[in-house]
């Protein structure tokens, strides 16, 4: 007896059907549950580091934290820190990094990263990826620097933000006067050293001539200093008026008010932040500023959260205002 045959279209059907069901089985793999191995991870961690270490790139990178994904038992995460505190110099110092590896090993920096991690770890490189950031001197994450590495379809992919914190930066160098030495029926010139403190105070007496000072009404600007160690310094002004956005004018509404003679102010508010560095040279020393603006409502006074970038709808007024201020600070500290 001949056996039953199906249709042509109807055996074509099923076939399909099975292709297709086991290449879906094929290209997802089981999934390990990492939730049970904290303890070991925690352990390889810790010999991460020392394989850092070992290979020089301990000097920039440093571990972080190893953990679970959130909400999830199948994705572990490493977190690398950069040696750094300053957006700039640690976009600068990844560049090089990068660079001089690629050049010292043949291969990308991240892929070598990763690779190291999975293989410490122990785990299936679809189940990790790797994170490196940036925390500032009060230990907090700059939302502005990251780096994800991780593995899609066996190759190594990466993602990464540098730099869109906005801010303008800029720096300059200044020679001190030297003073005149008499001795012996000599004159002779002797260089003359200008520690940091002695510069952060002039510029704070600088800030506090140019910033408070009542521009517009009900707007009283103060200097309000953050933080200043041996070499940087960081101050805010607030509650400014058209300092920055020169051309602001108030709104028609105002305009009436003041005409029935009630005073009234709605330009917005600015806010900006400074931070120095100051870098001794052989000659004198040079200044490198990082300087960020804002502006809110001029209703009201938002809080510090409450104000919006500058950058990009007023870019080009931060980069003049940006390079005014370094000529004018320059001048005043020469």
């Amino acid at each position: 007896m001949m056996k039953p045959r199906l249709p042509f279209p109807l055996l074509a059907i099923c076939v399909l059907q099975l292709t297709l069901c086991v290449s879906l089985v094929a290209q997802t793999p089981d999934l390990q549950d990492l939730s049970e191995d904290s303890t070991f991870f925690q352990a390889q961690s810790i010999q991460y580091q020392r394989w850092l270490d070992s290979t020089g790139l301990g000097l920039r990178l440093y571990v972080d934290e190893v953990r679970l994904k959130k909400n999830s038992k199948t994705e572990l995460e490493l977190l690398l820190n950069l040696r750094n505190t300053d957006i700039d110099s640690a976009v600068n110092q990844w560049t090089q990094l990068r660079r001089d590896f690629e050049k010292a090993e043949g291969r990308p920096l991240e892929e070598k990263l990763f690779r190291a991690f999975a293989h410490k770890m122990e785990i299936p490189a679809v189940q990790g990826n790797v994170q490196i950031y940036v925390r500032d001197r009060k230990l907090i994450y700059i939302p502005c620097f990251y780096v994800w590495i991780w593995e899609e379809n066996g190759r190594i992919l990466t993602d990464a933000k540098f730099n869109e914190c906005k801010a303008k930066t800029f720096d300059f160098e200044v020679k001190p006067t030297p003073i005149r030495n008499s001795s012996k029926g000599r004159t002779a010139e002797v260089k003359r050293e200008v520690p940091a403190s002695e510069v952060f105070s002039q510029i704070l007496a600088y800030a506090r001539q140019r910033f408070e000072t009542a521009r517009c009404y009900d707007r009283y600007p103060r200097v309000e200093e953050v933080e200043s160690t041996e070499s940087t310094l960081q101050f805010a002004v607030t509650d400014l008026c058209r300092e920055v956005l020169t051309d602001e004018t108030e709104s028609s509404w105002c305009a009436t008010a003041k005409w029935l003679g009630v005073q009234c102010n709605d330009i917005k508010r600015e806010r900006l932040v400074f931070q120095f560095t100051y870098l001794p040279t052989t000659t004198g020393y040079r200044l490198n500023c990082r300087l960020e603006g804002k502006f809110g409502s001029g209703f009201y006074k938002p809080r510090k959260g409450g104000y919006m970038d500058m950058e990009p709808d007023f870019e080009d007024y931060l980069d003049t205002y940006a390079k005014n201020f370094r000529n004018a600070l320059q001048e005043r500290l020469r």
